[in-house]
């Protein structure tokens, strides 16, 4: 697959993560309020430039979706990652915006024009989705995209909720 397409919606620009955004994801992931949410993401710019490479290959494979969300001057303020299973049409999928952006409206742009890239442009037809039970943030997101808990699990000594969205 080439290049992922741009994804634009109500002022919020998607396109595929490139490596000169790796020292932004960096900062955004290791701010505590996001950070306190995730497995542990990279820790240095160089691990994040690794990451986003390994993305980019999968992508050429067809089997991951990476996305940087830009908003304002082209800042980059969030990550959209899918990650295509074996079957072709499940993906597990994963995100984290800016703290600034919480509560704005931005994530529910953003992940309805994802949403509808991996379900009517990629062909996924379930996706799947982990929260720590504790982001109630993450929680009442996946409520309003009309996820259902399928699962409960403690990982990395936190409870989780394991989600499925269908198309």
């Amino acid at each position: 697959m080439e290049c992922l397409p741009v994804l634009t919606r109500d002022g919020i620009r998607l396109r595929e993560v490139h490596l000169s955004d790796a020292a932004a994801l960096t900062a955004l992931f290791q701010m505590p309020e996001v950070s306190k949410h995730l497995d542990p993401p990279p820790e240095t710019i160089a691990d994040f430039g690794s990451w986003i490479a390994l993305s980019q290959s999968r992508r050429a494979e067809g089997r991951a979706a990476c996305y940087t969300l830009l908003t304002g001057n082209d800042e980059v303020t969030g990550l959209f990652m899918a990650l295509r299973f074996e079957d072709h049409d499940r993906a597990e999928i994963g995100f984290a915006i800016a703290p600034q952006l919480w509560g704005t409206g931005v994530f529910a742009k953003t992940i309805d024009a994802y949403l509808d890239f991996l379900f009517n442009e990629w062909g996924i037809k379930t996706l799947i989705g982990k929260t720590q039970v504790a982001n109630v943030r993450a929680l009442g997101a996946m409520r309003k995209v009309g996820a259902r808990v399928i699962e409960e699990n403690v990982r990395n000594g936190h409870p989780e909720y394991v989600w499925t969205i269908e198309r």
